[in-house]
């Protein structure tokens, strides 16, 4: 998306995951604020307010993904009732795993970037294997029953056209779609390569964009715009020598929010100070020494943020997180 004028009218859509994203640190022996912190209350006050401030004539749209994930599973249950034939795939790990028929198939399927921040294609997300060893796997698994495809949301339909594309060569039938929200534009394309059952559980009317807020929050898992590269397998993530995946976060300035999230400049520059308050915060607790080579080594989905005009230049690895953002902070 590009900037839009601040007298636009639409729905912007802003889901709220990025609180129980970070409770994965727990099992890595990380404390992190638990999700009910009024920390997180905060964070999303304060960010209802600056995109509201950025864009008057907008609706905002806040979605919780706990109350998401449970309208999609209401979906479900009424169309999978023999699990013999029937199976449910999601490549959402926050809705996959939320249901006694869920039987956690998940496809780890990624956008991936150039380093301008352009989209080159698909693959997996990082710590992942590549989308044809994970694509075997779940054929296996599924072992011929049909399947209802479950998604959190859809901007462009572009991910699951290719994913419906990929199961149609699997010989695996789709037999409904499921999704949180999808724009117009998307059901479309979607309906491009799919001609049966599409749900919308929430409904949005005239919806211009959507950020989810854990893109938002470096160094929390599956933030920004993973790189990647063609590798001589498939397009895999980048990896720094140290083995680490690397990110553009949306926020300034690592990311183009305005160009990403069609925020107005000003208002970009607002609500990325706001994020970076809150992430030095939260990694304040977790422990102001914390570096980053201590929190990426113990978790591959976490990727390195980097500066998308930074001509490549990567962070110490030393450094603590709290002081890396801090510097970060001062640029804006």
């Amino acid at each position: 998306m590009s900037e839009i004028h601040s007298d636009r009218r639409g729905t912007y859509v802003v889901t709220y995951d990025v609180a129980s994203r970070l409770q994965s640190f727990r099992a890595k022996g990380f404390a992190v604020p638990q999700p009910d912190d009024l920390l997180f209350e905060r964070f999303h006050i304060g960010l209802f307010k600056k995109i509201q401030r950025a864009l008057p004539s907008i609706t905002i749209d806040t979605i919780e993904m706990n109350e998401l994930r449970r309208k999609i599973w209401e979906q479900v249950d009424g169309r999978i009732t023999d699990l013999s034939q029937q199976a449910v795939l999601s490549t959402c790990f926050e809705i996959a795993d939320s249901n006694p028929k869920s039987e956690g198939l998940l496809l780890n399927i990624n956008r991936l970037f150039n380093s301008d921040g352009v989209m080159i294609g698909y693959g997996p997300r990082p710590g992942f294997d590549p989308l044809g060893t994970q694509l075997d796997e779940l054929t296996e698994k599924i072992a011929g029953r049909s399947i209802v495809l479950i998604e959190d949301g859809a901007f462009t339909g572009g991910t699951l056209k290719f994913v419906l594309h990929e199961l149609e060569s699997r010989s695996i039938k789709v037999t409904a779609i499921i999704l949180g929200f999808c724009c117009n534009g998307s059901r479309s394309t979607i309906q491009e390569v799919f001609t049966g059952e599409i749900v919308m559980v929430h409904p949005i009317k005239d919806l211009i964009d959507w950020i989810p807020d854990h893109d938002l929050i470096p160094f929390s898992p599956n933030c920004g715009r993973v790189i990647g590269e063609q590798t001589s397998q498939s397009l895999m993530p980048v990896r720094t020598p140290d083995g680490f995946s690397c990110a553009y976060p949306y926020i300034l300035p690592f990311g183009r929010i305005e160009e990403w999230a069609s925020l107005p400049t000003e208002g970009a520059r607002d609500l990325s100070r706001l994020c970076l308050d809150i992430s030095i915060e939260i990694f304040s607790l977790m422990g102001s020494k914390m570096t980053i080579s201590e929190l990426l080594s113990k978790n591959p989905r976490v990727s390195l943020p980097i500066e998308i005009d930074a001509q490549g230049h990567l962070p110490a690895l030393d450094m603590s997180i709290a002081a890396f953002l801090e510097q970060i902070r001062e640029k804006l």
